[in-house]
């Protein structure tokens, strides 16, 4: 009977001892509290080691229900929010200071905000985003990079799709599908800006002013426009409609035919001048001729009387 009443005294005692803490080979612990593993001090309800301040998982409750996974003084948490109704809490825990940085926050309607803790639409961020040039950041949809079905923004190797409209090729396409071979930016619609620098590769046309550059004549011209209908090297209606209109090339053609009608207006008036003057000489020499005309017949009529 004695021996019985040892036996459950040991057996209570050692149920008490095991309420109250639990250790075995110094690298599981338990209190009625918190659980260690690899620690002999627990500092949550769940700490591993090696070691209390370089945790691999740490999950606790102090007024503030919270989760988290992280390595060194540094912890990563994820916080129900007690100023709001299920929110949710991203940021860092410094375990040295007792101190933690909210970072980012999904709340209660499921808007997402970086950098701020009152996202006001699905995706709020508080400063500005980076992208390196492999990386790919889309909004919407985004199905085919050729394709284009949707709304996408894509930053990389592909460019840019606009309106639901496709980037490939490095190149734009704004208000159509279609990307143009050879071309980088295809706009269906009108386009406005306050300034365009248009880089020619070709030469400009100063050299029509050089001494030996040569003239066509008029007459060379004319027999051109006759038998083309436009000017010479000036693309035709035709060509125009099929091709479209090449900017920087048209404009150096159209300074090469201002250059070439300013020398025809110089030499024009360069004959012009000369005619003056030579119908000015022939004023003269009529203005001369008259004058002994009436000096003779003066003459004549003296002699009469």
């Amino acid at each position: 009977m004695k021996k019985a009443i040892l036996l459950l005294s040991f057996l209570f005692a050692t149920s008490i001892v095991a309420q109250a803490q639990w250790t075995t080979s110094g690298t599981v612990t338990s209190t009625s509290n918190s659980v260690g593993i690899g620690v002999a001090n627990t500092t949550a309800q769940l700490s591993l080691g090696p070691s209390a301040i370089n945790k691999k998982l740490f999950i606790y409750d102090t007024g503030t229900e919270a989760s988290g996974l992280g390595q060194g003084n540094s912890e990563f948490r994820i916080f129900g929010v007690s100023s709001g109704i299920n929110h949710i809490s991203f940021g860092k825990y410094l375990l040295t200071a007792d101190s933690f940085t909210e970072q980012m926050r999904i709340d209660n309607v499921g808007n997402v905000g970086i950098g701020t803790t009152a996202p006001q639409t699905k995706l709020d961020v508080a400063g500005g985003i980076t992208a390196s040039s492999e990386s790919h950041y889309y909004l919407g949809s985004y199905v085919d990079p050729v394709v284009g079905i949707g709304f996408a923004v894509k930053i990389g190797a592909n460019g840019i799709a606009v309106n639901g409209n496709s980037v490939f090729n490095d190149g734009l396409s704004i208000g159509t599908q279609i990307m143009p071979s050879g071309y980088k930016l295809a706009v269906n619609g009108s386009a406005i800006a306050t300034s365009v620098t248009v880089k020619l590769y070709s030469q400009w046309p100063d050299y029509v002013f050089k001494p030996n550059y040569q003239l066509p004549s008029l007459a060379e011209v004319k027999s051109y426009i006759d038998r083309n209908q436009h000017l010479p090297e000036i693309p035709s209606a035709e060509q125009v409609e099929k091709n479209g209109l090449n900017l920087g090339e048209m404009n150096k053609l159209l300074v090469k035919k201002v250059e070439e009608l300013t020398l025809y207006l110089i030499e024009k008036d360069q004959n012009e001048t000369k005619q003056t003057k030579t119908i000015e000489a022939l004023e003269l020499g009529l203005k001369r001729q008259q004058q002994q005309v009436d000096e003779l017949k003066a003459q004549i009529k003296s002699l009469k009387h």
